[in-house]
């Protein structure tokens, strides 16, 4: 194991896995997360919706040559980069094992959600990063750095906190660290409290942003993470199997086992890593009992987590636990290619087996986008497009280079768009057309009936994947003055 893991043997991993995965991000089409955030980057603002605004901000810095799919998701690839430099720094420093270090970065590596779920631009992308580097400043805290760290990691919380509103719950970790350990004589110092205080002026912008909107994005989120109407522990069973999926099986439930073995142990270091880890896996499961934690939501808490799981199997010279750390890594990467393979060439035949599944195939959503914006460009004279969901107004703009007006109507939820509203005084009287997917709850109150509407179709390797619905509103001028 010691000759297998090295620094030279992971930069040359690292490597292959990151030229895998700039191919996938320069030839899968767009997500509908992704195309939604790109329009965010159109329009920057300091908070949006659904999200704080650094998504928005990665995207356009990224897009400012060139808004192919590549370039929209760039980013993510030099944040995978960036979390195996800490990821390595880090685990170095915590057991002084180079083997540790690069077996943490593998461990990394090999998720599923690092494979696949970071290439997809979306705001876990620049949470997982300041996060990340948010418990690295920490730790460079507790082993004696200068008290100036203390405000680097104010200013780092505050951009995680500007990437999505769930990073509020580093804070516990960090103050359940202080408060179990003998750091606890920093809480009788003021840097904490000020090191809070500027990451919460860091995210006043979005605060104020909110209440110059009826609080209308703290609404959204809070509803849709603790608003559901009945409990169920079946919500809280799908929660723990996305986890591990988005991870690996055997390699979740090896680390879980790390994890709780860990904190008995009074190890300071392996207490860092689980107080940073735990307590958000956790709040994610117990939440879920409400309403279904996306498997994304807690990605972030897996820096650490991969660190805790390979410092228990590789430390000491148990060869059962070396062996389970190389049976999970080689899951998780095995699960990571067949998942990545199947994104890319439609690995799985799943349609010889199930239609039903193969449609239900989430690896779909990376297909049939372009040929409707191909399509929909050959319409000069409809000035914009109705549709009932914003991440299909979303495609529609991305794909038809924005030379399309991309709205959306009182059947999608609420969204961004609402706040953008319609622009009702330029459109008034213009052509337009009414686009909705099968499965969609159509809303054509402003065109013609939507009976007999022409279908355009999105295709993966030949097999139609969506089809969508297509309605002229020539006959329907009028347009409300904002979405519903």
């Amino acid at each position: 194991m010691e000759r297998l893991l090295n620094r030279r043997n992971t930069v040359i991993l690292i490597g292959m896995l990151t030229l895998w995965r700039l191919y996938l991000s320069a030839t899968l089409q767009l997500h509908p997360d992704e195309t939604y955030y790109w329009l965010w980057s159109r329009h920057l603002d300091v908070s949006y919706f659904d999200h704080p605004p650094m998504v928005a901000y990665f995207i356009w810095l990224t897009t400012l040559l060139s808004k192919a799919e590549l370039w929209v998701r760039f980013s993510g690839t030099i944040v995978t980069l960036i979390l195996s430099g800490l990821t390595w720094r880090l685990a170095l420093q915590l057991f002084g094992s180079v083997p540790v270090a690069a077996g943490s970065v593998i461990v990394f590596n090999a998720y599923p959600l690092s494979m696949l779920g970071l290439i997809v631009m979306t705001p876990d992308v620049p949470l997982f990063l300041f996060s990340a580097l948010s418990v690295y400043l920490f730790w460079q805290i507790m082993r004696g750095g200068s008290t100036r760290l203390w405000y680097l990691l104010g200013l780092s919380f505050g951009l995680a906190l500007l990437s999505k509103y769930t990073a509020i719950l580093l804070a516990p970790g960090f103050f359940l660290y202080l408060l179990l350990t003998e750091q606890r004589r920093c809480l009788r110092t003021v840097h904490p409290y000020l090191a809070l205080l500027l990451g919460l002026l860091c995210f006043s912008p979005v605060a104020y942003w909110n209440s110059q909107h009826d609080w209308v994005s703290f609404e959204f989120q809070l509803h849709n993470g603790l608003g559901a109407a009945h409990d169920s522990f079946g919500k809280v069973v799908e929660y723990l199997i996305g986890q591990l999926l988005i991870t690996g099986p055997v390699l979740w439930l090896l680390g879980m086992y790390a994890a709780l073995v860990g904190l008995g142990r009074g190890d300071k270091a392996t207490f860092l890593l689980a107080s940073t880890a735990l307590p958000i896996i956790a709040f994610f499961g117990l939440t879920s009992y409400r309403t279904l934690a996306g498997p994304n939501w807690p990605m972030y808490a897996y820096f650490t987590f991969g660190i805790l799981l390979t410092r228990y199997c590789l430390a000491g010279t148990s060869s059962i636990r070396r062996c389970l750390w190389a049976v999970a890594v080689l899951t998780s990467l095995s699960l990571s290619a067949v998942i990545t393979l199947h994104a890319r060439f439609n690995l799985l035949p799943l349609e010889r087996y199930s239609k039903t599944l193969a449609r239900a195939d989430a690896t779909n959503w990376f297909y049939g986008w372009r040929e409707l914006g191909a399509a929909l460009k050959k319409y000069p004279a409809k000035v914009f497009v109705v549709t009932s969901s914003h991440q299909l107004s979303a495609e529609i703009a991305y794909y038809t280079d924005a030379r399309v007006l991309a709205l959306t109507d009182g059947a999608a939820r609420p969204s961004q768009f609402n706040l953008w509203g319609w622009p009702s005084a330029e459109l008034a009287g213009k052509a337009g057309l009414y686009v909705w997917v099968e499965g969609d709850a159509a809303d054509g109150e402003h065109f013609l009936a939507t009976a007999g509407a022409p279908l355009l179709h999105g295709y993966r390797d030949g097999r139609i994947v969506r089809t969508y619905h297509v309605v002229a509103g020539e006959q329907r001028p009028a347009l409300p003055a904002a979405a519903n």
